[in-house]
């Protein structure tokens, strides 16, 4: 089964790291809402539920004998914290070999910051504070941690959910 996890994680997390991938490049040279909401809903809740239902879906075929809600719920925790490892890997694949996304990324945010700063009339202080969040969002310790925790959240619910919907429905009748 751990093989089943691996495979299962490594694919969901590759799509959800090329599009990781993709928002990064792109978002520093446009700003689009589309863009960014396409970000987060494909790269947070869209892809890593697909791969957690055709995961649980899988398990619940191959061995219905066993398949109880807690095995399932458990099982697609750890295929969202592989999904999170491999976003984690694309970062720090930028971090060692494209550092300059990093910084662009890093300098659009400030970037963007600033001008809601003016626009919303914020002191020196909430625009400094603002500033260094974004630095510390995008340092490579936090990124690595946040996709932890944002994995086993959003795995813990998404599997919740799903080993429940696809529960062996209980066909004896009592007389």
């Amino acid at each position: 089964m751990s093989k089943k996890i691996l495979i299962y994680g490594l694919a969901f997390g590759s799509a959800c790291a090329a599009l990781n991938y993709i928002y990064t490049t792109s978002s520093i040279y446009s700003g689009s809402s589309a863009v960014n909401l396409l970000f987060i809903l494909g790269e947070f809740l869209l892809i890593p539920a697909v791969g957690i239902f055709l995961f649980i879906k899988s398990y619940r075929d191959s061995n219905p004998s066993q398949f109880t809600i807690g095995r399932a719920v458990f099982m697609g925790f750890f295929v969202s914290i592989m999904i999170g490892c491999a976003v984690s890997l694309l970062f720090s694949y930028f971090l060692t070999f494209k550092p300059q996304f990093i910084t662009d990324l890093i300098n659009y945010r400030v970037g963007l910051a600033k001008v809601s700063a003016v626009e919303l009339k914020k002191t020196p202080l909430e625009l400094q504070t603002a500033i260094d969040n974004i630095n510390y969002v995008y340092n490579p310790t936090q990124q690595f941690v946040s996709q932890l925790f944002m994995g086993a959240s959003r795995g813990l619910f998404f599997s919740a959910i799903f080993a429940y919907i696809l529960r062996p429905k209980n066909t004896t009748s009592a007389n």
